[in-house]
């Protein structure tokens, strides 16, 4: 019995020593990339194809298509409105609108920033 539990110590000592050796020489060798803090109305330019407002905003959080068919992409950080007393302590919510020609470049953007007060 006591030879049985002096073995399992052993062998979970040891895992957990070579576990703790790994590591990730690949996150040292990849260069930093800076983040862009710049809000996201400032990182646009007209004329940016939809990959190249995909590479510099995300994802967008909807999109649409209007009868001239001229697409919209619609951002929003509306996700802090779950952070208590965001919107009460005077934070705003920002809403982006980018508005895509036919032939989908930026033709222009809209937004807005709204809260309590």
């Amino acid at each position: 019995m006591k030879k049985a539990i002096v073995t399992s110590l052993l062998v979970s000592t040891s895992l957990l020593v070579l576990c703790g050796c790994a590591t990730d020489k690949g996150a040292q060798e990849r260069p930093a990339v800076a983040k862009d803090t710049r809000p996201l109305d400032q990182r646009l330019k007209v004329g940016m194809t939809k990959e190249e407002v995909r590479t510099a905003l995300g994802n967008p959080a909807g999109t649409s298509v209007n009868s001239d068919g001229e697409e919209s992409w619609r951002y929003s950080d509306s996700a802090k409105v779950f952070i208590p007393f965001y919107t009460v302590a005077g934070g705003k919510i920002q809403q982006l609108i980018v508005n895509f020609d036919k032939g989908g470049k930026v033709k222009n953007w809209s937004s807005s920033a709204q809260g309590l007060y």
